[in-house]
């Protein structure tokens, strides 16, 4: 079964997303690369040891990328089964969708670089299109009659 209206709209919606993720990892490359979690650690716990520093880039760069990873196979694994038209899709899109927002919410609390939370929620800005498009193409219940 191919992708059709909505369906096929959420598939592009869900290459996007993957697209947006590679954006987000280039985003973090870029700051990693210039030192810019390191010392934006620095600046927000002055004083603190540069082990601790070291250890705490370490961590929050390994975790981004393992969020960033797991995110994009996602993508690609979900645009797959939308370009199939696979209806169950809908459920396991948004419970990512929902996952994802939790995720992100937690991203903006954290002391990372601004510039790398906000690439790094422009792929729930294509998680939240995907999800639409996927419920759009729901079927409408059968009319009553009396």
């Amino acid at each position: 079964m191919q992708a059709t209206g909505p369906m096929r709209k959420a598939t592009v919606a869900m290459y996007a997303g993957a697209a947006l993720t590679l954006v987000a990892v280039l985003a973090l490359v870029v700051d990693q690369s210039g030192g810019g979690l390191a010392r934006h650690l620095h600046d927000t716990y002055p004083g603190r040891a540069p082990g601790w520093l070291d250890m705490a880039t370490a961590s929050i760069a390994g975790y981004l990328y393992t969020l960033y990873g797991a995110g994009f196979v996602l993508w690609l694994w979900m645009a797959r089964k939308a370009g199939k038209g696979t209806r169950s899709l809908r459920i396991a899109a948004t419970a990512a969708f929902v996952v994802g927002s939790v995720l992100l919410v937690y991203n903006f609390s954290q002391p990372h670089p601004l510039a790398v939370t906000v690439t790094g929620a422009l792929p729930c800005l294509s998680g939240l299109a995907a999800v639409a498009f996927l419920w759009a193409g729901r079927a409408t219940p059968k009319s009553v009659t009396a």
